[in-house]
């Protein structure tokens, strides 16, 4: 069709697509109309005074073939023309860009690697650099974390530079690099010639989506080059890391590990290997069917146990399969800091019961660094104090200044009613959540929650849970309930009763029933559930045999977390489980630990992100609070 209407009409298709009909001749109008009337009474005095022998079937198409003739005629004398837009050669900058990253030696592009098929596009028979250079002033740079330039002459671009050996891509950092290099000058089109594969989005601290808005705003168009395989090569992908930056000596670290799987490649099973400061630490399978098929980077968990106190850093490698063309994505670094301090929780009970004596009995069995220091009231006034530093600590049963509170790192409310506190006093222990960073706990009890008269209070706000302003019953104990674990629960730190998960769940099983005084069903909207419990018998208080009311819940709330659990006896699983089960000390202690991970030190030093890749910027922020913690000092290197 294009040959066809080239040899009719001189262009193509395209061309007349692009363009725009015009005339070179264009006569005033007066002088149009002038002809067009005379043209018209030449007719009629043709066709109807001298051809009025005709038929009128003959006459109408003798007009309508030499009015057609006529008006052809005077077309060619206005001379058509077809107006073509085009650039004016060098008038005007084009930016090119050329993704310089390791994924560009992939060779999925006819058997070449991508970059060699880019140095094709641009130097072999298309000679597209050769042309651009003929159009625009071209502006050419290589990008892979930093923008470089490449040299451009008259003939064609100095592409020794290429060699795909980048360790990150960035498009909209190259993008906003070049608007950045190019400043005020004429810049017509970007020219962007990538396979994709960006694995840093930063853009200068925009989003890509935002730049591009700016660039459509200044007229200035993106065009895009793809190179490789359109769906990706077969590759497992580790994407990123979440674990915590500082973890107590002893305790288990849970880091979550994003997988991206692509390509097709499929793998019922996940091999992950750590390692600690490049020695080997442990190997996990995962399941790797948790991918799906959407794409999406997914998490799976991994547990393990750092060897000694210090920074180290751990490497998490996923072990090749068979099919996948890239490894270099397989591995990722993260830094933790393990600490070996004595953090200190306050335990406050208002009434003696197992669960205070039994408590402590399984810390200090096995934990050698959280102190934990238990003030039980025994009479009004009288209060019975263990792990205090000194014979003056908490003689008045709780701190009165904010000073005495934060020198604490976790706080455990036991069965004590809410009236036992000053109003300043709750305040403080709001304080020590939001701004201290500490973590407190409560637990059930027949004077906790409803039944201690804690609804409206600054305790209510802190935890996770809605507390009720009554509670008919209060007095009265819901006993049988079995605990079990909830989905986030398979994989919390708290639940991990054995190193083995599938053992722990086995644990948890195995438990003894539990007592609910009292049933809190309504979760604020950060809570999450790690434990749930399911009545094993009928009782008044529950709805019917089975059904599930929590039983450990967690938030954040400022810059601590708190947590209630509404079991009053725990001690059972010591008491009715054999003395060579573990499963009670197991789970306080690391209940307890886990309470006081997150709360800052007088002093820290922490990166900005948990996890960084080669060629990224690190940010150190050092902070250092006085006791109070109502004023701090941070400065970043």
């Amino acid at each position: 069709m294009d040959r066809l209407t080239e040899l009719l009409f001189k262009y193509s298709w395209p061309v007349f697509a692009k363009g725009e009909l015009g005339l070179a001749h264009r006569p005033a109008w007066w002088v149009t109309v002038l002809l067009a009337a005379g043209l018209a009474a030449l007719g009629y005095f043709f066709y109807t005074r001298l051809g009025s022998r005709m038929e009128g079937r003959t006459r109408i198409w003798l007009i309508l073939l030499r009015g057609s003739l006529l008006i052809f005629i005077l077309l060619l004398i206005l001379r058509p023309v077809l107006v073509v837009t085009s650039v004016i050669p060098r008038s005007t900058s084009l930016g090119l860009l050329i993704d310089n990253s390791s994924s560009m030696q992939l060779s999925d592009e006819g058997g070449k690697p991508r970059i060699e098929a880019v140095r094709q596009l641009l130097t072999g028979e298309t000679a597209l650099a050769q042309r651009l250079s003929s159009s625009f002033h071209l502006r050419a740079y290589q990008f892979a974390g930093e923008l470089g330039a490449l040299p451009v002459t008259a003939e064609a671009i100095d592409l020794s530079l290429l060699t795909a050996q980048g360790a990150v891509s960035d498009p909209g950092g190259a993008i906003a690099g070049l608007l950045q290099e190019t400043g005020s000058t004429a810049l017509s089109a970007i020219l962007l010639i990538s396979d994709g594969a960006a694995n840093r989005n930063q853009a200068s601290g925009n989003g890509i989506e935002d730049l591009l808005r700016t660039l459509r705003s200044r007229g200035i168009p993106v065009f895009t080059v793809g190179v490789g395989a359109r769906e990706g090569p077969p590759d497992f992908e580790l994407t990123r890391i979440t674990l915590p930056r500082r973890i107590l000596i002893g305790s288990a670290i849970t880091a979550e590990l994003f997988v991206r799987r692509s390509g097709g490649l499929k793998a019922d099973r996940l091999t992950v290997e750590i390692s600690e400061d490049g020695r080997p630490l442990k190997s996990q399978n995962l399941d790797g069917r948790q991918l799906g098929e959407s794409g999406d980077p997914q998490p799976l968990t991994v547990e393990f146990s750092p060897g000694s106190p210090g920074a180290h850093r751990y490497s998490f490698r996923l072990v090749p399969l068979d099919g996948e063309m890239t490894v270099e994505n397989n591995v990722l670094d993260s830094l933790v800091e393990v600490t070996a301090g004595n953090p200190r929780i306050l335990h406050l009970e208002g009434e003696p019961r197992w669960e205070y004596g039994k408590l402590r009995f399984s810390l200090s069995k096995n934990e050698k660094n959280v102190v934990l220091v238990s003030v039980l009231r025994s009479a009004d006034g009288k209060f019975y104090r263990q792990g205090v530093a000194s014979g003056s600590e908490l003689t008045a049963g709780f701190p009165n200044t904010i000073e005495e509170l934060f020198e604490y790192d976790g706080l455990v409310l036991g069965s004590i009613e809410a009236n036992f506190f000053t109003y300043d006093q709750l305040r403080l222990i709001e304080q020590f959540v939001g701004r201290r960073g500490g973590g407190v706990l409560a637990l059930g009890g027949r004077r906790a929650f409803s039944g201690g008269r804690y609804a409206g209070t600054p305790i209510a706000e802190i935890l996770p849970l809605e507390i009720e302003s009554t509670r008919e019953g209060a007095e009265e104990r819901v006993a049988g309930f079995k605990v079990r674990l909830t989905p986030r629960g398979r994989t919390h730190p708290v639940t991990r009763l054995n190193e083995d998960r599938g053992l722990s769940t086995k644990a948890w099983e195995e438990l003894p029933l539990v007592t609910i005084p009292e049933q809190l069903t309504r979760l604020k909207p950060g809570a999450t559930v790690i434990l749930e419990a399911t009545a094993a018998g009928s009782n008044s208080n529950v709805s019917g045999e089975g059904s599930a009311v929590p039983l450990l819940v967690e938030q954040r709330y400022g810059r601590g977390r708190t947590l209630a659990l509404l079991a009053s006896d725990t001690w059972r699983w010591r008491m009715e489980l054999p003395s060579a089960n573990t499963s009670h000390e197991n789970f306080w202690r690391q209940l307890l630990r886990y309470q006081i991970s997150t709360a800052p030190s007088r002093f820290e030093v922490t990166a900005e992100r948990d996890v960084y890749q080669t060629g990224d910027g690190v940010t150190l922020i050092a902070e250092l609070n006085n006791p109070a913690l109502n004023r701090s000092v941070m400065h970043q290197l």
